[in-house]
């Protein structure tokens, strides 16, 4: 049946369809409806009203239009399929467009004349045969590539594409060229059965490679890979040198990214945004990879928000996240990274000139990696915030090299369960404030030892140690020796050079006797540890000690540092095996170190000196007679007497205020356990030294008081 005149084409509606269902279209053919909603409605209805139904694609490639403007009704574009892939079409007769198995039909034997669909932004992929169900015929080498494509070519302006329900099977590289392509599915899953699936069967070849594309991306779906062995799911690409030859403004959205090889490398682009996106288990070298090429290439801004990136628990030599070179200004808001060897990478292996730049974090967190959780090798600024870091190795959660030119800072964070080290740092600038730090050096236990093969003296007098396997720790490292026959000098706690991978030699012993067998050695680690060469670090605020009921603390100190620039203030270091701080550098005039718990650091001293014979009473400190105007804490004495003995006590008022002290002819320094609060903040107080026990030959006693600051 055809119509008396070309009519003016228009689109027909989802809600249109849905409203009339298969049987109301059929009869559509053979009456009008009596009424409709508006104009558009009437106008679709006539054509409807006026189209012929036809049965399947193949039917309609043999039956041509016999006047420009006739109408037809496809009912389907596969016989065994009814309704999918159905619509209205109509007869261009002036037509020689290529047949694109999709909106342009060519008909058999006619060389001028198309069938074609009404189509400006919007296409679904069943319009180019695509059947859902994921079979192809094995020799197929495109599969549901091939419909997915011309589906894209079908758009040259750009649009969305609606895939439905079911499985799209890639067996081709999907290229996507200049233009905004939305692909939109029915909803993410993680099922593999329902919602919108892309499997990807692409080999060692990328699924989608997005190039010189603006706007556009992905939403309500899922891609996922079977048996890939290279490649990317997603990869994008510039399309040449211009400025605008890059991506631009891609927007991926309730999409779940599963099974791959790589997850996502993004290359030559500007304005990507993630949201609500999830990817796991990829066996590759990483999950998403930000630049990784060449200078000329640049991933900026990238944003993830609310979103899950997991390597996988068997796959623990992918990485996570890598920002490789021109890679940068990278936010993450309340996103997971989990599984896998390293969290966040941040390097430069793409030429001289490449540096990663900016990455926030906040929210989320990182857990169960089995490398570095926070790898920081070359870049230009990190900031963390209110963020989760955890690891399921032996290695540090966060490691910052001495390349990594910028500054990092950690605020709010929960920095636990490292194999060594919380935070080991090595750059310049960094600012950790009001964080947790704890249950680290995870691995200083028997459990986690390196078996002694040997040891012996190196040639320089100093033990040298060989394990039975390699050992995999640093210059630096502290290790304790232990159960080592014959040399048992080297049993204890040291700090090692390492020489190759199953050889360290003990810093500062000397080697002695013959080593007869057994021996094992394991590693510790700190809260926080501060490299020689790092400067500006600033440490305030923070609760650096063992977690109560949370994961096994065995980190021996709470910060060591082999630099001297350092502000640690107003720490709580309580719950450490060892000690507060551990200082393996000489302090300096930039070092400055107050106001800690569980540290013997102290703001200032009290000192007197009584020349000639001792005798019991009180004696003044020169010039500090009073407390005045604030409160005071005494919390150490270092004291010493040349000859007999007698026992200290601050005084405040003319009365001992503190624990007695024995001084000796061997200078000490000691805790006093205790400690006297001199609060001067209401009315001064007059403070001394208070003499008791002093013996008949005590002579030239010297001491001093040690003090904090109370407020």
């Amino acid at each position: 049946m055809s119509t008396d005149h070309a009519p003016e084409p228009r689109t027909l509606t989802r809600r249109g369809l849905t409203a009339l269902g298969l049987g109301g279209l059929a009869g559509a053919a053979f009456a009008a409806p009596a009424s409709a909603n508006n104009d558009q409605g009437e106008d679709t209805l006539a054509q409807l009203a006026g189209a012929e139904p036809v049965a399947t694609v193949e039917d309609l490639r043999d039956k041509a239009g016999t006047a420009p403007g006739e109408t037809v009704y496809l009912l389907g574009y596969h016989l065994d399929t009814p309704g999918r892939g159905g619509g209205l079409l109509f007869w261009d007769a002036e037509s020689t467009a290529d047949d694109d198995g999709g909106t342009v039909f060519a008909v058999a034997g006619t060389a001028t004349g198309r069938w074609r669909r009404q189509v400006e932004s919007y296409a679904d992929l069943s319009w180019f045969g695509w059947r859902g169900d994921g079979e192809a015929d094995p020799d197929d080498a495109t599969a549901d590539s091939g419909p997915l494509q011309a589906a894209i070519d079908a758009l040259p302006a750009g649009g969305t594409i609606a895939i439905g329900p079911g499985i799209v099977l890639l067996r081709a590289t999907v290229n996507v060229l200049r233009v905004p392509i939305t692909f939109a599915g029915a909803g993410h899953t993680d099922s593999q059965v329902t919602g919108t699936q892309i499997l990807v069967d692409t080999g060692a070849e990328d699924g989608f490679l997005l190039t010189g594309m603006h706007g556009g991306g992905f939403r309500d779906l899922q891609i996922r890979g079977t048996g890939l062995t290279g490649g990317s799911l997603v990869r994008t690409e510039r399309a040449g040198s211009e400025k605008d030859d890059g991506n631009y403004m891609i927007a991926f959205s309730n999409v779940r990214f599963r099974d791959g090889y790589n997850g996502t490398t993004l290359r030559g682009c500007n304005t990507i945004r993630f949201q609500n996106c999830v990817w796991n288990t990829f066996s590759g070298q990483h999950v998403v990879l930000l630049n990784g090429v060449a200078d000329d290439n640049r991933a900026d801004p990238i944003e993830f928000v609310q979103c899950g990136i997991a390597a996988g628990p068997d796959n623990t030599t992918t990485d996570n996240v890598i920002v490789d070179g021109l890679g940068g200004s990278l936010k993450f808001i309340a996103t997971a990274v989990l599984f896998g060897r390293h969290g966040l990478w941040m390097r430069n292996t793409t030429g001289t000139a490449a540096l990663p730049k900016f990455v926030y974090f906040e929210g989320g967190g990182f857990e169960n990696t089995h490398g570095v959780s926070v790898l920081l090798e070359r870049g230009a600024q990190a900031q963390f915030a209110n963020t989760y870091i955890s690891t399921d190795g032996e290695d540090d959660l966060v490691r910052v090299g001495p390349d990594f030119t910028g500054s990092v800072t950690f605020a709010g964070c929960v920095i636990r369960g490292a194999g060594r080290n919380g935070i080991d740092f090595a750059s310049k600038r960094l600012t950790v404030s009001g964080s947790l730090i704890g249950n680290n050096g995870r691995t200083a236990h028997v459990d986690f030892a390196r078996t002694i093969d040997a040891i012996a003296d190196n040639g320089d007098g100093t033990f040298r140690v060989t394990t039975a396997a390699a050992h995999g720790w640093e210059t630096g490292d502290r290790v304790t020796v232990y159960d080592a026959g014959g040399t048992t000098a080297a049993n204890g706690k040291w700090t090692i050079t390492v020489v190759d991978d199953d050889t360290f030699d003990l810093q500062g012993s000397e080697a002695s006797g013959t080593y007869s067998g057994g021996g094992s050695a394991y590693r510790h680690g700190a809260g926080l540890n501060i490299r020689e060469g790092a400067t500006r670090v600033v440490v305030t605020g923070n609760a650096v000690g063992g977690f109560v009921g949370d994961g096994t603390n065995r980190q021996d100190y709470a910060l060591v540092t082999a630099a001297p620039d350092i502000l640690v203030s107003a720490n709580d270091f309580n719950g450490n095996h060892a000690g507060g701080l551990l200082m393996r550098t000489t302090p300096t005039a930039e070092t400055r170190i107050s106001g800690n718990k569980g540290t013997g650091d102290v703001d200032g001293w009290f000192a007197a000196r009584v020349d000639g014979a001792v005798a019991n009473g009180t004696y003044d400190f020169p010039g500090a007679l009073y407390i005045a105007g604030e409160r005071v804490t005494i919390v150490k004495t270092a004291l010493a007497v040349a000859a007999g003995g007698c026992s200290v006590r601050f005084a405040v008022n003319g009365e001992g205020a503190t624990g007695a002290v024995a001084a000796t002819a061997d200078p000490a320094v000691k805790t006093i356990t205790t400690a006297a609060v001199v609060d001067g903040t209401a009315a001064p107080k007059r403070i001394g030294l208070l003499v008791q026990s002093a013996t008949a030959d005590a002579a030239d006693l010297t001491v001093q008081f040690g003090y904090r600051r109370a407020g």
